[in-house]
């Protein structure tokens, strides 16, 4: 990292994928083909992983079956200081591998995590939206390799 005094530490980097409202998730097949998508990521620290779901068909799949490989970024907050021609942010990057949940109980839980990060006041249907898309749902989970968070504050802070 080029402005060593913005690096920060996985604590860090962790907050900032629990805040951002999205992730953006590289990926490369065996030819070394970049492929970038945004996904919703839910962070479970105490094991130290990321679940992210999808459909069971498609290209995302495709690529990560090729080749586990990944990096996941994620923006907590960003915004442009006036007259600096700077931005004052926090993000994250998450570099490490990625598989499929093929645990029955593990892909419940994942899901559940998500459900309850992005839509808590609907968790009274989980049951019911489990049941009816679980069949269809493939669950991806991240294991970070390398964390690194970064910090650009505004000038005076």
């Amino acid at each position: 990292m080029n402005r060593k005094e913005r690096l920060r530490d996985a604590d860090f980097a962790w907050a900032v994928l629990e805040q951002a409202p999205y992730a953006v998730l590289a990926l490369s097949d065996k030819a070394g083909t970049p492929y970038c998508i945004p996904v919703s990521p839910v962070a479970d620290r105490e094991y130290g992983v990321i679940y992210i779901h999808c459909a069971k068909v498609g290209k995302k799949l495709e690529m990560l079956r090729e080749n586990p490989k990944t990096c996941l970024s994620a923006v907590s907050k960003s915004r442009s200081i006036p007259r600096e021609f700077e931005m004052s942010f926090d993000s994250a990057v998450f570099t490490g591998t990625v598989e499929e949940v093929t645990d029955e109980g593990e892909k419940v839980k994942a899901l559940l995590l998500l459900g309850t990060h992005y839509d808590p006041t609907g968790m009274d249907r989980f049951e019911e939206v489990l049941e009816k898309y679980l069949p269809a749902t493939c669950v991806l989970r991240i294991t970070p390799a390398e964390i690194t968070g970064k910090q650009a504050e505004e000038p005076g802070c």
